[in-house]
């Protein structure tokens, strides 16, 4: 296990909004596992090859598989409802670097009123532990 820092940034509507966290990393041949804290909840960010899943489990749940050009489903949870919001994929490209993993995710909400996201993730590794 590897301490490191996820930072993502987010575009959508116009917006942009950053996120930091410290956290775990367990690398793998094709990709990686990060977990950190978001507010309550403990994230998960697990990349295997090209395809990228995003999950958080706690008070508020979301699930969601990225590949790019494939449909996929935004599963969201908040106490005892559940549901999800159909998603398409446009680019989910991953690249190792000397500090750790970018991801450039580029995905479409396929609800009432479309919405895209663009988010650059950097996972940076901090540490190695011995």
């Amino acid at each position: 296990m590897k301490a490191c820092r996820v930072e993502i940034v987010t575009f959508a509507d116009g917006e942009r909004s950053y996120f930091n966290a410290g956290g775990q990393l367990s690398e793998r041949e094709n990709g990686f596992t990060a977990v950190y804290p978001v507010e309550e909840d403990v994230a998960r960010l697990e990349l295997d090859g090209s395809a990228l899943v995003m999950l958080r489990s706690g008070g508020s749940r979301l699930q969601a598989r990225f590949s790019s050009g494939e449909p996929g489903e935004l599963l969201i949870g908040l106490s005892e409802a559940s549901g999800g919001i159909p998603l398409q994929t446009h680019v989910c490209s991953a690249r190792r670097t000397k500090d750790g993993w970018r991801i450039l995710l580029h995905y479409r909400l396929m609800s009432e009123t479309e919405r895209v996201f663009r988010l650059h993730i950097a996972v940076n590794i901090i540490s190695e532990e011995q």
